[in-house]
């Protein structure tokens, strides 16, 4: 499952910098840094508006546009930051413009996006209502209404959970998982250790593993039937009193970290396929694999084809749909670990995180295109070499 966040952008108010000033040290200097914050801003360079500002500042204290300039500056920052998935930096920045606008929107929801995956639910709540209250018809309001009920949802299943810490993740899990939470420690750190080495990213920000047992992770949320794990910025495994073997939970937490790593490398824009198809391959290292679905598919002529696989796994009601989405990304993931490698995939996640197409990704570093691409792995499945 991917994890997709929108987040609404503010402007930089490019008043008149001389505006309501009182005559303090430097105003006509600070107004010229103002001016060329602004500027800065424009081209997207935030840091350097920042930079400017606090100068304009030191030279014209208390200048109210000035402080709602830097406040927007902050804010932009703290965005870049928390899509770039530096969490501490992006709740540092948004404390910043709040200190000096209190009500901007933008770093309001991105300090309640960090509170809320740092498990700290009651205040990401009372960030989203303050927003709703600040702007009722804010742009994402029916989004922000819906992830204050899942705050109160999961605050209300997990409040009792008890925390267990170590390194980068921080492990909530339910009152009978303590021995289960020692054994999915031990499987993030290898994860951590030996994917974040292949695919060249150890996340610095503290991850957010939840160990539920079934009934409260069914209660949590609406998961696709069957899920036997969830990545939706945090790690959410419904391991508790489960029936799996060891190599069976080992496979689904590599499944899920391997979900984080395509999130952040990607940042959030690989397509579904690429998501689900790399992280069942990293999981098939350890847990059973059953391609069953996906034999009688290439035995039967059935195959969904390659422009199909997003709409299935985004969409499918149908289990058997679903699955063969699922098996046949895996299939195509393996594909291109077998004629590419790692290193060139991860090239290709780079070049997605700034907004290119598959298509061309593909092009820039498969050298081949997406229709070529389809014809070559169909070839090899169908020999029997991809499952």
């Amino acid at each position: 499952m991917k994890y997709i966040i929108l987040i609404a952008l503010a402007s930089l108010a490019a008043q008149p910098a001389c505006e309501a000033i009182t005559a303090r040290d430097d105003p006509a200097a600070a107004a010229a840094y103002n001016q060329m914050a602004v500027d800065a801003y424009k081209n997207g360079s935030y840091k350097a508006a920042i930079s400017y500002l606090e100068q304009a500042l030191k030279l014209n204290k208390g200048n109210k546009t000035i402080e709602n300039n830097l406040a927007s500056a902050y804010a932009s920052q703290s965005e870049v930051e928390y899509e770039m998935r530096n969490l501490a930096k992006a709740g540092q920045y948004a404390q910043n413009a709040l200190g000096y606008d209190g009500n901007n929107t933008t770093a309001l929801f991105v300090l309640a996006e960090v509170k809320y995956n740092s498990q700290k639910l009651e205040e990401a709540k009372a960030l989203w209502q303050k927003i709703l209250d600040i702007q009722p018809d804010f742009k994402y309001a029916e989004d922000i209404r819906k992830r204050i009920g899942r705050a109160e949802t999961e605050n209300k299943v997990e409040k009792e959970y008890r925390a267990s810490g170590m390194d980068q993740f921080d492990i909530r899990y339910a009152k009978e998982g303590a021995r289960t939470s020692y054994n999915v420690r031990y499987y993030l750190q290898e994860a951590y250790r030996i994917l974040g080495q292949e695919f060249g990213l150890r996340p610095q920000y503290k991850i957010t593993v939840i160990l539920y047992d079934n009934e409260d992770f069914e209660a949590v949320r609406d998961w696709r039937k069957g899920a036997s794990g969830v990545y939706d910025g945090k790690i959410r495994l419904p391991f508790v009193g489960s029936k799996l073997s060891p190599e069976d939970l080992r496979g689904v937490v590599w499944h899920e970290y391997t979900h984080l790593l395509v999130n952040d490398i990607s940042l959030g824009k690989a397509p579904s396929w690429l998501h689900e198809g790399l992280a069942y391959y990293e999981g098939y290292k350890y847990a059973k694999k059953d391609m069953t679905i996906l034999k009688n598919a290439v035995r039967n002529d059935l195959l969904l084809s390659f422009s199909e696989l997003d709409t299935v796994l985004d969409s499918a009601n149908d289990e058997i749909q679903y699955h063969l989405a699922a098996q046949e990304s895996y299939s195509l993931a393996k594909y291109l670990m077998k004629r590419y490698n790692k290193y060139t995939i991860k090239e290709v996640l780079k070049l997605l995180s700034t907004g290119m197409a598959f298509e061309d990704a593909a092009k820039k570093k498969f050298y081949i295109s997406t229709k070529e691409l389809e014809k070559r792995w169909l070839k090899e499945l169908r020999a029997g070499d991809l499952y």
